[in-house]
């Protein structure tokens, strides 16, 4: 049978489809974060109008106990944050009540409400304002160390944790970010790469401002839905093309520094990059969706590249700001030792200025991008999957292996 192919020639056709849940928003292979969309989480009436207590959840004080004393282990130790070594400096079998905890905030992240608060770390043993470097120092400690249990800390563009803090720079000036500034920040997702995102954004409070810097929640899936129903397409097509965003460069995102950032900032280069990280706001297939988001990226993208705002596009980002300012549910400050993470890919969130007073310590917060999708479709059995039917446990292996089949692509 062999022998009557001898010396003919094979030609194989291959018929590929794009999978329905990937998105056209980023690239599988450069990207750390799955590119399958995320589920679509709506908030009900109920949910909204008791928000702030259905976010809300306390460390446990085994976890508080587990945490803490790795902690300090550490420190004592002299490993710093971007120095710990999973497995190495602090061992899995320290965490057991940490991981079923973190496992139980990764799904509300992802199948829930897509918010949770954290309170309860206790921060008194970690320092005080007399010793503020100890208190910085073991506050990012355990802060990584239980986002680390939520999904793994993308670290690729600014290292594992970056500082939120008033760095004196302005949002006016070229590669600023908000984050390094005591301006209000309009509502937004974190990224704005096109070939990378991030599943969940957290953030801890070590010293709330003296003045403003109120926290704001919405839910960009509600106003979706809303939007859908009652404007017409054409008005919806402007949330669902391709529109060109700024490029910001990795690093401290305090403006630009160097010979390479001047390079890549030049006149004709960064209005290409500009063009080439053009996405949509929405992308939107069937119960799953992502939101990228962030006004004043958008517009300054379009100055960069010598476009002017489309009119219809200026007026459905007016539209898509008023229905998020109705949706806000939570509007509110976070105090020492808060930690809130939110669903990257459905919520948005912004920040009222701030204020600082000169004799007390300046408003800090320190910011993480988890990567939790993954962690979700492979991590093992929970406490609750032992009351799951069959036909449940079968849907979750169903994803892994879908998962799967995704990477090799």
């Amino acid at each position: 049978c062999l022998e009557s192919v001898i010396d003919i020639p094979f030609h194989l056709i291959f018929k590929v489809r794009k999978p329905r849940t990937i998105s056209s928003s980023t690239v599988v292979g450069r990207s750390s974060a799955l590119d399958a969309l995320p589920k679509k989480l709506i908030w009900s009436k109920t949910l909204r109008r008791n928000f702030t207590n259905s976010i809300a959840v306390t460390l446990p004080k085994l976890a508080n106990e587990e945490v803490l004393k790795a902690t300090l282990r550490c420190y004592r130790k002299g490993i710093k944050v971007d120095q710990i070594v999973m497995g190495k400096d602090v061992a899995a079998e320290e965490f057991k009540s940490l991981k079923s905890f973190c496992r139980l905030i990764r799904k509300k992240l992802l199948h829930d409400i897509g918010v949770v608060l954290v309170k309860g770390l206790d921060m008194t043993r970690l320092g005080s304002d007399n010793d503020i470097n100890k208190l910085t120092a073991c506050s990012k400690i355990a802060y990584f160390l239980i986002c680390e249990h939520v999904g793994p800390v993308d670290a690729t563009a600014r290292g594992r944790l970056f500082d939120v803090k008033n760095s004196g720079s302005s949002t006016k000036s070229d590669n600023v970010l908000f984050s390094v500034s005591d301006t209000e920040a309009g509502w937004h997702t974190d990224g704005c790469s096109k070939d990378i995102c991030y599943d969940v954004v957290s953030l801890l409070c070590i010293t709330p401002a003296v003045k403003g810097g109120k926290f704001k929640i919405s839910n960009s899936a509600n106003v979706y839905d809303h939007l859908n129903n009652t404007l017409p397409k054409f008005m919806m097509y402007e949330l669902t093309r391709p529109v060109p965003r700024d490029v910001l460069e990795n690093g401290n995102g305090e403006g630009t520094v160097g010979l390479d950032d001047s390079i890549r900032r030049s006149g004709r280069i960064l209005s290409h990059r500009v063009r080439y990280n053009s996405y949509p706001i929405y992308v939107v297939e069937a119960d799953q969706m992502r939101f990228r988001y962030m006004r004043y990226w958008i517009e300054t993208g379009h100055k960069k590249t010598s476009w002017k705002v489309p009119t219809l596009l200026r007026i459905a980002m007016d539209i898509l700001d008023d229905e998020l300012d109705k949706v806000c549910c939570f509007h509110d400050k976070l105090v020492r030792g808060d930690i809130v993470f939110t669903n990257n890919a459905i919520i948005a969130h912004a920040r009222d200025s701030f204020e600082n007073d000169p004799y007390a310590p300046p408003r800090h917060k320190v910011r993480a991008w988890l990567q939790a999708q993954k962690a979700d479709m492979l991590n093992g059995p929970t406490e609750a999957d032992a009351f799951d039917p069959p036909k449940r446990r079968r849907r979750r292996r169903e994803s892994v292996i879908a998962f799967n089949n995704l990477q090799q692509m």
